[in-house]
Formats: structure tokens, C-alpha cells, sequence
């Protein structure tokens, strides 16, 4: 299933046009096959997606990827890394071409802080939904037990 969000890539389509500062808040773009994030490595930009579809996976030790879902337009990536100040816990992967807006961490945090935006979708009140998500997920599962997860998938599998 892929997940989108269309309202808040409209929020966001916006909020970029109003933005002050041109560095907090830019267009990056990805080809096919380019890693976007990195599992365990330290986040750098919370990333939303504006075209195109991700990839997020789990890398085992012995090279098998375990899909978790598949993301799009007016997705947000590294939020939940950054509220659990966190490494990634997946990779993102470009499926094909995207271009996402990378946000640094400390307007990414404004943001939150100063719930900007239309209500609804407020970007807090987004973030909190997606958090809430995550957390029913079965990645929260590798937060608190990476070992469970991986007793979980090779029994599914």
C-alpha cells in the first residue's frame, strides 16, 4: 500500500513558498535507486516528500531487506527519529525520480513547536498522527526489541 497525504503537501507546497530563509526549507531531488536515508546512520534533514514514491526497508546483518511501506507525496521522513532522537531506523529508497523538501532539524522543530499552519491539518497535529501511526506499526517493535522483530519476520516468512 502506499501511503500519501495531498492535504499536507498542499500545507507544505505553501509554507515553502512563505518561507524567509531559503536554506532551512529547500527542494532536493533523487534518482531511482538513490538512498534518501540510511538505517542507523544519524539524521541530518527531516525529509517530505513532493513527487515520486519511497521505499522504507529494514537491512538485516545477512543482507536481507524486510519492505515496511512504500511512501509519497506529502509523506514526512526522520520525524519519528527525530522526536525519539534516534538514528534511522530504516532506509528510504527513490523508487523512481522524487523530489522531497529537506528541512534542517531546527526549523523542522520550530514547526512542531509553534504548531504553523491551517487548522486542521496543523504540521503538530500531522506529526502527532503520524507518530501515533508509527507507533501501531511494526516498527515500533525494532524501538524496543530489535530481536522480537527479528523473531517476528523469520516466523512470518
Amino acid at each position: 500500500m502506499l501511503r500519501t497525504n495531498q492535504t499536507f503537501l498542499n500545507y507544505l507546497d505553501e509554507l515553502h513558498k512563505k518561507q524567509k530563509r531559503s536554506d532551512d526549507f529547500i527542494v532536493k531531488s533523487f534518482s531511482a535507486g538513490d538512498q534518501i536515508l540510511v538505517q542507523d546512520h544519524q539524521l541530518s534533514h527531516v525529509m517530505m516528500i513532493k513527487e515520486g514514491i519511497v521505499k522504507c526497508f529494514l537491512a538485516e546483518e545477512n543482507g536481507k531487506e524486510y519492505i515496511v511501506e512504500f511512501l509519497g507525496s506529502g509523506e514526512i521522513i526522520g520525524e519519528v527519529e527525530l522526536i525519539k532522537n534516534i538514528n534511522c531506523l530504516c532506509s528510504i529508497e527513490a523508487l523512481n525520480e522524487v523530489t522531497a523538501y529537506a528541512v534542517k532539524i531546527p526549523f523542522f522543530k520550530a514547526l512542531i513547536k509553534n504548531d504553523l499552519g491551517p487548522e486542521p491539518p496543523s504540521f503538530r497535529v500531522f506529526c502527532r498522527a503520524n507518530y501515533q501511526y508509527f507507533q501501531q506499526s511494526i516498527l515500533s517493535t525494532v524501538i524496543y526489541d530489535r530481536t522480537y522483530f527479528k523473531t517476528i519476520v523469520t516466523n512470518a516468512g
